[in-house]
């Protein structure tokens, strides 16, 4: 798959899909693209999350792509046929509670954790992350890829998972979208703002 040119950043949701394929072999293209030693701090901080979260937090039944497995009201505002057909220079990396990021292809479990609330033992998510270097393995991940925008849709909560990251990249043109003042009616907004881009390939 070539490198893409657009990057988008958007949020996880609250609300995700049950199930999936046991079979499904994970996909893990962030971690794959990442130096040897941003790469071995992501799966550090993974594996701590996975193995220090409340028991049923990530819950059994296989795998699905992250684009699938998302199902909030921004998931909902993006048409389906905008992900399947997808301008091919596009890609959007998801900030997520439980593995950090991942791009939209890369297959996650169905989980309970979210970056905008408080899991014991971690306290709220999105610091936890921030302070553990989440927004320095970003910006490695798009120091690797060389997009030349990164367009950034994440919500205020997300955002803070990894600020600081943009001030990390070099070359690439970061745009940061904001919807003051409509707090969650803000959703269907990012999603329509994120199908357009999928189906166009222009930021």
């Amino acid at each position: 798959m070539p490198k893409p040119e657009i990057m988008v950043l958007i949020p996880e949701s609250t609300r995700k899909a049950r199930g999936g394929s046991a079979d499904s072999p994970e996909v893990d293209s962030i971690a794959a693209s990442l130096p040897a030693t941003a790469r071995a701090k992501l799966e550090g901080l993974r594996e701590e999350v996975l193995h220090k979260s409340p028991q049923g937090s990530v819950r059994a039944g296989g795998l699905l792509p992250a684009y699938r497995r998302f199902q909030g009201n921004m998931y909902m505002s993006i048409p389906d046929e905008a992900w399947a057909k997808r301008a091919p220079g596009v890609e959007v990396i998801i900030a997520s509670g439980l593995r950090g990021v991942v791009a939209s292809r890369d297959t996650v479990p169905s989980y309970a954790l979210s970056m905008a609330e408080p899991t014991p033992p971690f306290g709220k998510m999105n610091r936890w992350w921030h302070d553990r270097g989440l927004p320095g393995i970003l910006a490695s991940y798009l120091e690797s890829m060389q997009p030349h925008i990164v367009v950034d849709l994440l919500s205020l909560e997300y955002r803070h998972s990894v600020a600081g990251y943009a001030a990390g990249v070099k070359g690439i043109d970061v745009r940061t979208i904001d919807f003051p003042g409509m707090g969650r009616a803000s959703q269907p907004l990012r999603g329509e703002r994120i199908a357009r881009i999928l189906e166009s390939g222009t930021a």
